[in-house]
């Protein structure tokens, strides 16, 4: 089997195929020049009637928004939402050397019809988020591609299709027919795995051309991807050559779990050469669109010297970074690209070329496994290119951009090309429904959940740790770029308005969450900083986040957010809110489960202790609605405090706890103490009953008493012993409360001739009283080794 030269050798046949790869210059050059040439000529039926262009459909009568004085790049983006709440984006890009992109504009300029003829993107969504409509994948994948690299010694698919169709600029249309129809029907016919997503496109677009015979008596060209082009020309020749070609409609149903699309929308975004370069970008196509921009921008006015160009751009780029290439340096480039170029055949040198000859002349040192060089990624940026779209005024934008745009400037908050920052005082205004600087932070925060560039938020209250209350305070730093614009039109796949688009994401991120609590929670605080307080969908899903958690420590953290949101926090609105409450019982009730399954966890000690501390807190502060749970809650703590294979700081946690409920009394809390006397021990017992007790125990003359007797007890060697963690355990202790706990234990022996200053203010570090203690221990040990003391010498 062949293909049928005719697709390429009949230049005058009623249907033209023109295949091409998209963002490829030598093909956006040859359908320009086909098309002038041809509405040029003085013969019958030469100028095309239509131009038929692979691109979605659904924008057809839109197309004069084409035709308007944007900044390429651009790109069509269609968006979609089912009813199982699935979003799903894709992107039609347009550069200046795109074919599609010459095709439209050279046409219009004409006055020639041009219709987009491909299926639309909403009937036709897969399991992808984000999808490039434009791109390669299906040229890519065929056993072809490398068996064809071998024989013309080339490394990849970009250097093969370069090779064929790129480099040489005297390239004509009849040669770029022939090469490019074969190529791609050779990459058709050893690709066994031919979608049903192409079949449907396929089978759409027939459907399309054909409609176009009846309207149009002339000549019609199409312009495809190559992979499509004699699969359409078969088909019109034939329609049974398309197997069994799947209904239309029947596609998006399999694919979607036959859920109704609830929304849908298409619009023109602009783009960028960052997100167009395949080497940064999910599925972009050709790679290096800075490279391709400037080959078409040469070609244009004739010029052979791109090497010489892009050198240029690279040496600017190194002087930014501080890399300094001399003028011998770059000679030694320009000749090595040279050689390589005419050795390897190419008309001019090219992409490989000047990589290899900037590798071989100026990098001098082994790029070790990673492969990268300041030099070589200075070549690599220039190459990116540093173009970035925008849209002319007057461009129709999605109805969340309207939205956006409006409350923004409605608040003086439009940002604008000089970066700005401001200052939001959130102190809560009890005379205010709604602060005027509340609602700004709540749009701000709106925009910044919904991913739009441009807004930040740079500095100010923590509401995560909740540290630092005394002032409630943002700072936010505002700038435009063109990705604002662009990140505003592509989050209309989330709604309307800003409100619904928020909730939208919200929604979508929580559903992604499966079994953690604290993550869940901190969602709930993103809703209540974006204003939004009715997401009763989104507060069930976290109620079944919380019955599912396994993670004691998760389910606390989770648990002390709540707290916070419902006894504190008025300057958010969540205070006091009854599903605040709901979420709060439910995590504390998982949290008796959790500790009580909690077995004898090591390395994590301080962790589960603030986890222990969060839950008697919610129950100190949130008790009316846990007293339910108080008998349970005893009973667990009663348990770990007298489990004798739970770790000490546990143990401790848990009397402790018990201690500040007034369910535990002294005799124990000392037994327990003494059990732990060991010096290996003490520390860490003391840490856990410090850390829940922390109040208590400083004024506790029993305790503090206890604790006394046992490190007197000590010999010099036991004391060093149990210091550290003696030491981390009384670190939880403020200065003021330290001097509580020497006030108590002046107070309750007969020291008469000590005072609280005497203990706090010895004139020497701890360090150094450490270092003293082992130094006399040493000493003492040598006198008494020698028997220079007598036996009551010891008793210092």
């Amino acid at each position: 089997m062949a293909i049928d030269p005719e697709i390429y050798t009949d230049i005058n046949a009623p249907i033209l195929f023109f295949p091409v790869r998209h963002h490829s210059p030598a093909a956006a050059r040859l359908v320009r020049q086909l098309i002038i040439d041809r509405a040029a000529s003085a013969l019958p039926n030469r100028p095309p009637t239509a131009v038929l262009i692979e691109g979605p459909s659904d924008f057809n009568d839109r197309l004069d928004e084409l035709l308007l004085p944007h900044q390429l790049p651009i790109a069509i983006y269609s968006y979609v939402h089912t009813a199982d709440n699935l979003r799903r984006g894709a992107f039609y890009p347009f550069c200046i050397y795109s074919p599609e992109w010459q095709a439209l504009q050279t046409a219009s300029e004409l006055d020639i019809p041009v219709k987009f003829i491909d299926l639309p993107w909403s009937e036709r969504t897969t399991a992808r988020t984000i999808e490039n409509c434009y791109s390669d994948e299906a040229l890519k994948r065929s056993d072809y591609i490398h068996t064809l690299c071998e024989k013309l010694g080339v490394a990849d698919f970009d250097a093969l299709w370069d090779t064929l169709c790129e480099i040489d600029p005297a390239l004509t249309l009849a040669q770029y027919l022939e090469r490019c129809h074969q190529f791609c029907w050779h990459l058709r016919q050893t690709d066994a795995g031919i979608s049903t997503s192409d079949l449907e496109r396929e089978a759409f677009m027939v459907e399309q051309i054909q409609a176009a015979q009846a309207l149009y008596s002339g000549q019609i060209l199409v312009i495809t991807g190559g992979f499509h082009s004699s699969a359409l020309h078969a088909a019109l020749k034939d329609p049974r050559s398309i197997a069994n070609p799947p209904t239309r409609g029947l596609l998006p149903q399999m694919l979607a779990g036959s859920k109704e699309i609830v929304n849908q929308g298409i619009a023109l975004t602009p783009y960028n050469y960052d997100r167009l370069d395949n080497l940064t970008g999910y599925n972009s196509g050709m790679p290096n669109p800075g490279f391709y921009h400037a080959v078409w921008a040469h070609r244009q006015t004739g010029s052979t010297n791109i090497a010489a160009t892009l050198l240029q751009q690279v040496v600017k780029s190194l002087r930014k970074q501080k890399q300094i290439a001399s003028t011998a340096d770059l000679i030694a480039v320009q000749t090595l690209a040279q050689g390589l170029s005419d050795l390897r055949g190419h008309a001019e040198i090219w992409r490989s070329d000047l990589i290899d000859g900037v590798i071989g002349g100026l990098v001098k040192e082994d790029m070790g496994q990673t492969g990268t060089h300041p030099f070589l990624a200075a070549v690599y940026q220039v190459f990116r290119g540093r173009d970035r779209g925008r849209l002319a005024p007057g461009t129709p934008l999605p109805p969340l951009v309207t939205d956006l745009h409006q409350r923004l400037q409605a608040l003086e908050l439009f940002p604008t090309a000089t970066k700005r920052s401001i200052d939001l005082d959130l102190t809560p205004d009890l005379q205010a429904e709604s602060p005027p600087e509340r609602t700004k932070s709540a749009l701000l925060h709106s925009l910044r959940l919904l991913q739009i560039h441009g807004i930040g938020r740079t500095d100010g209250t923590d509401f995560t740790t909740h540290t630092d209350l005394t002032k409630i305070w943002e700072r936010w730093q505002l700038h435009w770029t063109p990705d604002f614009d662009s990140s505003s039109i592509e989050a209309s796949i989330y709604g309307a308005t800003v409100i619904e688009a928020t909730i939208a994401k919200l929604q979508e991120r929580a559903n992604s969450i499966e079994r953690n609590a604290e993550t869940a929670t901190l969602l709930l605080l993103d809703a209540a900083l974006a204003g939004v307080d009715e997401c009763l969908e989104f507060s069930d899903k976290l109620i079944e986040l919380i019955r599912q958690e396994g993670n004691f420590l998760s389910l606390a953290r989770s648990l002390h957010h709540l707290l916070y949101f419902y006894r504190y926090d008025e300057v958010l609105g969540t205070a006091k809110q009854e599903h605040i409450a709901e979420l709060l019982v439910e995590a504390f009730g998982r949290g008796l489960w959790l500790l009580a399954s909690l077995g004898t966890p090591t390395g994590e000690e301080d962790l589960l202790l603030k986890g222990l501390g969060n839950l008697l807190e919610a129950y100190e502060r949130a008790g009316h609605l846990l007293t339910p749970y108080r008998s349970q809650f005893i009973q667990i703590l009663d348990r770990v405090s007298q489990d004798v294979q739970q770790l000490p700081s546990i143990r401790g946690g848990a009397i402790g706890a018990l201690w500040i409920l007034g369910e535990t009394p002294m005799a124990r809390i000392l037994a327990t103490l003494r059990y732990y006397a060991q010096p290996e021990k003490l520390g860490d017992f003391l840490t856990g009953l410090f850390q829940l007790a922390r109040e208590t125990t400083q004024r506790d003359s029993h305790l503090v008493l206890s604790i006394d007797e046992l490190l007197l007890a000590y010999s010099d060697d036991e004391f060093l012993e149990a210091l550290p963690a003696l030491r981390l355990a009384f670190s939880y202790f403020a200065p003021r409360e330290k001097n509580n706990i020497a006030q108590t234990l002046v107070q309750s022996t007969e020291a008469g001739e000590l005072s609280t200053a005497d203990l706090l203010n010895i004139p020497l570090g701890a360090d150094v009283a450490v270092d003293a203690i082992a130094f006399e221990s040493r000493l003492f040990g040598l006198l008494d080794r020698y028997g220079i003391r007598g036996g009551n010498a010891r008793n210092r």
